[in-house]
């Protein structure tokens, strides 16, 4: 099912942009980077953008000047044919809610979309282990009372290296359990500090929120 949401679809190929059309009952395509000041002029918001176009030129879109003052007002998820970590950190760091190929599929793309809409990040596994590794360099931890109360030693653990993007793998061979029990702790970590995902819980960690 397409997104109900208006889409702003940004590209100079014409199969992607055809490709894209299913992905809204709205879709709008634009071939130029100043299209993204018209969409959030319009209240509009939601935005799949071809990294790969030259839409704005021979810099990185992300450099732009309407990228920069259109980008916090917008969810955009930002596609690219050969998807790299430093890209994508770039581009995140730029204002982007979503960073993916160009050519997931379809209904990959759709849940991305949804994701960005509802406010959250979209990225692949090894985009976010940097993501947060970067969170557990940069941001001083939280003491005990703002975020470790309601768990067990154990889920504190448990908590502390998936902040910092290890896998459940990596961390059940840490702390000697069994991957399954690692998914156990998380799921009760996720509930008792109301977090959604590894991200948060890498913030909520870290004191940011």
């Amino acid at each position: 099912m397409s997104t109900p949401q208006p889409l702003l679809i940004l590209t100079q190929d014409d199969l992607l942009a055809e490709r894209w059309q299913a992905l809204s009952s709205s879709p709008i395509r634009a071939l130029d980077i100043h299209g993204l000041e018209t969409w959030r002029k319009a209240g509009h918001r939601l935005v799949v953008i071809d990294l790969g176009s030259r839409l704005g030129g021979a810099l990185p879109l992300w450099t732009h000047q309407a990228w920069r003052e259109n980008a916090t007002g917008l969810a955009i998820l930002a596609t690219s044919s050969r998807p790299d970590d430093d890209e994508g950190l770039a581009v995140l760091n730029a204002g982007a809610s979503g960073y993916c190929h160009s050519h997931a599929p379809v209904d990959n793309l759709r849940q991305a979309l949804d994701v960005i809409d509802s406010g959250e990040l979209w990225v692949g596994r090894a985009l976010l282990s940097r993501l947060l590794r970067l969170v557990d360099s940069r941001l001083p931890r939280a003491g005990l009372a703002d975020w470790a109360r309601p768990l067990t030693e154990r889920e504190r653990e448990v908590a502390h290296h998936a902040a910092v993007g290890e896998s459940n793998v990596a961390i059940a061979g840490a702390l000697g359990i069994t991957e399954r029990t690692v998914k156990a702790h998380l799921k009760a970590i996720f509930e008792k500090l109301e977090v959604a995902d590894r991200l948060q819980l890498a913030l909520r960690v870290h004191g940011v929120r």
